[in-house]
C-alpha cells in the first residue's frame, strides 16, 4: 500500500498549475481586433493552435474588426477576468488608437487590460521606391531637402504606426514630407511600388517581397541593429539617425483582474511555446522577431510600449481626423 501512495503523491506534485486548478476548463476566446488575413490574425491563429495543445482544451479566435482595433478591445476589457476571453493584439497599434481616441475608445488601455505575454515584434524600415535616386540613407535625405514640403510618403491609415514612424524619422532628420494616408499598408506599398509615392516607412513583411523582387529600395531599419533577414540594411543608428525606433509590439492581454493561478497557467503555457522552435519559425517567415523575456516581463513591457507610444503621439500633434 505504502508504494503506490507514495508515485500516487509524486504523481500529484508534478501537476502542472493549469491542470491543478483545473484552468482552463472551457474553451478560451482569442479576440483578434482586426480582420482576419493580417499578420496580427497569423500570428494569434498560431499562437491559440499552440496554447490548445499545451493546455489540453480549444483557444478559439474571433476576428472583432473595427473602430481602428477599438471594438474588440473593449470587448475584451469589459469582459469577466477568468482568462476565457483574451485579447490578441498589436500593443503599438492599441496604444496609438488609444491615445488619439482617449474619449471614444471606450476603455483605458493601459487600466483595463493587462499583459500575459509579449510574443512578436515587427520592426519598420524606410524604403524609396525604385525610381527615387538614392541608394542610401544619405542620399534620400539630400533628395528630400530638394523636394521640401513636396515630397509624399503612405501609410495604413490616420495614426498608424506607419504615418506615426514617418513623422518621427522627418522629425530627426528635418524634412518635410506630405502624409497620404490609405485604408492599408499594401495599397499604400502598391503605390511606392510603381512610383506613385518616393518612400514609406514600412513593416519588414509588407516591405520584403518588393524587396526582393528589386521593385523598392531598402534604406535603414528603425531598430538599433539589423536584422538577419536584411543583413546589408543599416540600422537607424549606422545611417545616423538616433530615435528612429519603430517597432510593433504584438502580445496577449486579458482584463485587469487575473487570478495568480490562472495567470501562472498561461504564462507556463505560453513560456512553452515561444520556446518551440516551430512557433519561432512560424514567426521568421512573415519576418516576426522572437520577443526575449516576453512572458516574464508582460505587464512591464506592455506598459513601456504603451507608455512610449503615447508620448510619441502627443509630441507630433496627430489626431484623428
Amino acid at each position: 500500500m505504502y508504494k503506490p501512495i507514495l508515485a500516487l503523491g509524486l504523481a500529484s506534485l508534478l501537476v502542472t498549475p493549469a491542470l491543478a486548478q483545473g484552468y482552463p476548463e472551457k474553451p478560451v476566446r482569442v479576440i483578434v481586433p482586426y480582420n482576419a488575413g493580417g499578420a496580427v490574425d497569423y500570428l494569434g491563429r498560431v499562437l491559440a493552435q499552440q496554447l490548445s495543445e499545451e493546455l489540453g482544451q480549444q483557444f478559439v479566435v474571433e476576428n472583432r474588426a473595427g473602430a481602428s482595433g477599438n471594438i474588440g478591445a473593449q470587448a475584451v476589457a469589459s469582459s469577466e477576468a477568468d482568462g476565457y476571453t483574451l485579447l490578441m493584439t498589436s500593443v503599438t497599434s492599441s496604444a496609438i488608437t488609444s491615445a488619439l481616441q482617449p474619449d471614444t475608445a471606450g476603455y483605458n488601455l493601459d487600466e483595463d487590460l493587462e499583459g500575459v505575454g509579449m510574443v512578436g515584434l515587427v520592426p519598420f524600415l524606410l524604403v524609396s521606391s525604385a525610381q527615387t535616386p538614392a541608394a542610401n540613407f544619405d542620399e534620400f535625405l539630400a533628395y528630400a531637402l530638394e523636394q521640401g514640403d513636396a515630397l509624399a510618403y503612405g501609410s495604413s491609415g490616420v495614426g498608424s504606426a506607419e504615418h506615426l514612424g514617418a513623422e518621427l524619422l522627418a522629425g530627426i532628420a528635418g524634412f518635410e514630407a506630405l502624409h497620404v494616408p490609405y485604408t492599408g499598408a499594401a495599397p499604400a506599398m502598391t503605390d511606392v511600388v510603381a512610383d506613385r509615392l518616393p518612400m514609406m516607412v514600412a513593416t519588414v513583411p509588407t516591405a520584403l517581397p518588393h524587396i526582393d523582387a528589386g521593385a523598392v529600395t531598402p534604406l535603414v531599419v528603425a531598430l538599433d541593429s539589423r536584422i538577419d533577414s536584411l543583413p546589408d540594411v543599416p540600422s537607424a543608428p549606422e545611417a545616423g539617425i538616433e530615435g528612429f525606433d519603430v517597432v510593433s509590439l504584438y502580445g496577449l492581454l486579458a482584463p485587469v483582474g487575473l487570478s495568480e493561478d490562472v495567470k501562472a497557467a498561461l504564462s507556463e503555457a505560453l513560456s512553452a511555446v515561444v520556446e518551440d522552435s516551430e512557433f519561432t519559425t512560424a514567426l521568421e517567415e512573415r519576418g516576426i522577431l522572437p520577443v526575449e523575456g516576453g512572458v516574464e516581463s508582460a505587464q512591464d513591457m506592455f506598459l513601456a510600449d504603451v507608455e512610449k507610444w503615447y508620448t510619441r503621439v502627443k509630441n507630433t500633434d496627430l489626431t484623428a481626423e
